[in-house]
């Protein structure tokens, strides 16, 4: 996905989607037209949970629409999202019509929702994203240096890997 077709996806969802949603995900550097890697799919989850036939359907009318395989909407995130209870309070509107809202998440809602798997590329995303909204991440950081710790610690955390993952993630972004 390309800001593009994000730009194109976000427009037709507003018109012909109602309630809240939000663009998650590597998809939301397209959404705020940072073209630093190509995604497959787009992360997109209705807040309310009340992901309908539908709605499904008509996700996937759009997407037909812009020329993208039906699977490319992606909607697993939902998963991710219901377990940060805070989520609502890091939403930033990035279009709203009469019976639409779409969000993006800010840099503490992007970081968690990237902390459930944390691969490389998550964490390239998350200094991505930081480095594009420094003064959103200062105000997370606090926040988010306990959250990364504590997945470190946590007895969950198994992979040496992800534990060097996310020190350097907090290396890299001077927090110590």
């Amino acid at each position: 996905m390309n800001q593009k077709i994000m730009k194109k996806f976000v427009e037709i969802a507003s018109e012909n989607l109602t309630g809240e949603w939000v663009v998650i995900g590597g998809t939301v550097m397209a959404v705020l037209g940072i073209d630093y890697r190509v995604t497959v799919d787009i992360d997109f989850v209705n807040l309310k949970n009340k992901n309908s036939k539908s709605d499904s359907l008509k996700l996937m009318g759009i997407a037909e629409h812009l020329g993208l395989p039906v699977e490319s909407i992606n909607q697993a995130g939902a998963y991710f999202l219901s377990k940060i209870p805070d989520a609502q309070d890091h939403l930033v509107v990035i279009k709203k019509t009469k019976s639409c809202t779409i969000y993006r998440p800010d840099v503490y809602l992007f970081v968690k929702l990237k902390l459930g798997r944390f691969t490389q590329t998550d964490l390239e995303d998350c200094l991505v994203m930081i480095r594009h909204h420094e003064e959103e991440f200062q105000s997370a950081k606090k926040e988010l240096l306990k959250s990364v710790k504590a997945k470190i610690a946590s007895k969950e955390t198994v992979s040496e890997e992800l534990k060097t993952r996310l020190n350097a993630f907090l290396e890299k972004c001077n927090i110590k």
